[in-house]
């Protein structure tokens, strides 16, 4: 299979003319667009012979969770069964992982993971078509439970998470099998010359916005942890994008104009007083430049859903909410 990433041109101008004159347009367009990119992709693994699994990764925000269930749809439709398994379920346990330097525990560590556990489910549903998987519960902070996973012969399982495409599991499996997928905003925003909105800053508005939403924390609490984030993609995700054999790129070119309409407002209520001031003026200065669209517009079924809510409120996302120990 081939890798999907392709160069597109998101110009601001350009954006803000049809999102003021014909916005719907817009919207459809850039909905159809990726329902594209991951029909392709499934139609190509559908092709596939044998049991497969796919390792499907992303840095945060980046959508990861809805791509696999969307993924997993897609593979339903064309007749293939396929599943998906979160790694959030092999976490060790609360207090077991790595610590950081000023001593806290790093749950974004691989270790933090039972990788024995995970390694052996994995060999296990290549093999015999069945495993029995972890059930973790975050609010006692451990496994309360497993679940019996068994599939058919020609079936597809999706893991996803953000140590899916490290390289530790391809030492146990065999790799005619095994697919390698990066989920992220891939395509930043320009006007002319100058980048206007780089990827990593849409990633950490839909995270501004999906804390918001659904965890009850506002944006200087999503900036205090953004940091440990970013370091954590550095070291674990990144490194391993170009073993990957496709990139599905979750950017959609309207996202911004309802950043400019749902965060503006929350980032213009702390910029005067703001512990990130100097983050916190980029981000108005970059949604500032805009059209903004209300959520109402963004379809039920959308990608941007994992971050808006069900109708833009806070009703939760269709599919998780990007987890993690924190």
């Amino acid at each position: 299979m081939n890798r999907l990433l392709y160069k597109r041109n998101l110009r601001v101008s350009r954006i803000n003319e049809e999102a003021r004159t014909d916005p719907q347009a817009l919207i459809a367009r850039e909905e159809a667009r990726f329902d594209e990119d991951v029909s392709q992709y499934a139609a190509a693994l559908a092709e596939q012979r044998g049991r497969q699994l796919v390792l499907l990764a992303g840095p945060s925000s980046s959508g990861k969770t809805t791509t696999a269930h969307f993924l997993c749809d897609k593979l339903h439709a064309l007749g293939r069964g396929a599943h998906v398994v979160s790694l959030d379920n092999f976490y060790r346990g609360r207090g077991l992982a790595p610590r950081l330097a000023n001593g806290e525990f790093n749950y974004e560590a691989l270790e933090a993971l039972d990788l024995t556990r995970l390694q052996a489910c994995m060999a296990s549903i290549l093999e015999t078509g069945g495993a029995r998987l972890p059930v973790y519960d975050f609010i006692a902070g451990r496994a309360t439970g497993e679940d019996a996973l068994q599939t058919g012969p020609d079936s597809v399982v999706l893991f996803e998470g953000i140590h899916a495409i490290n390289p530790l599991f391809e030492q146990h499996l065999p790799m005619e099998y095994v697919h390698k997928i990066f989920v992220s905003t891939a395509t930043p925003f320009y006007e002319g010359k100058e980048k206007v909105l780089a990827r990593r800053d849409n990633r950490l508005m839909r995270r501004l916005l999906r804390d918001m939403r659904f965890r009850g924390s506002g944006v200087e609490e999503t900036l205090d942890m953004w940091k440990q984030v970013a370091n954590g993609e550095r070291e674990n995700i990144f490194p391993y994008v170009d073993t990957c054999e496709a990139t599905l790129d979750t950017t959609y070119a309207y996202e911004p104009c309802v950043y400019a309409h749902e965060l503006l407002p929350a980032l213009r209520a702390v910029q005067g007083a703001s512990r990130h001031g100097e983050v916190v003026r980029r981000l108005t200065d970059i949604l500032a430049q805009f059209a903004p669209l209300p959520a109402a517009l963004v379809p039920e079924n959308s990608l941007l859903r994992e971050f808006l809510g069900a109708d833009g409120t806070e009703s939760g996302p269709a599919h998780g909410t990007d987890g993690g120990m924190g």
